[in-house]
């Protein structure tokens, strides 16, 4: 039997967040989750907040629930090198600056890229 090709890079980890932060604590805790884990260093962290979840990047993000975690947590993702994507929903799309949709906008076809390229995925 042969061996396993030994992978020269960090195991790559997908947290995928739909839950709503208005209803739920969830998404807070997913990227208190992905925080962590991206300070470790020791695996290569992206976050998509879809539809819903996107409210974590609104300006008002703090009064949701968990909401002083969304700022704090997604700097420490990125700081870790990871990289935290919208998949904003026509409703959040109203409540996110422009420039935030520009730089971290995700297609469909992006995220499967993802999805097929991680080795792990959680989603919450």
């Amino acid at each position: 039997m042969a061996e396993p090709e030994v992978k020269n890079r960090k195991p790559r980890l997908l947290i995928l967040i739909d839950s709503d932060p208005r209803t739920s604590p969830r998404p807070a805790e997913a990227l208190r989750v992905a925080g962590g884990i991206g300070v470790w260093e020791q695996v290569q962290v992206s976050v998509v907040l879809r539809h819903a979840a996107s409210w974590a990047y609104s300006a008002d993000a703090e009064g949701l629930k968990g909401g002083r975690m969304f700022r704090q947590f997604i700097g420490m993702v990125r700081e870790s090198g990871g990289e935290v994507y919208l998949q904003a929903s026509e409703e959040t799309m109203q409540v996110i600056d422009a420039e935030t949709l520009m730089q971290s906008n995700l297609k469909d076809s992006r995220l499967a890229e993802l999805a097929a390229g991680a080795d792990y995925l959680m989603r919450f």
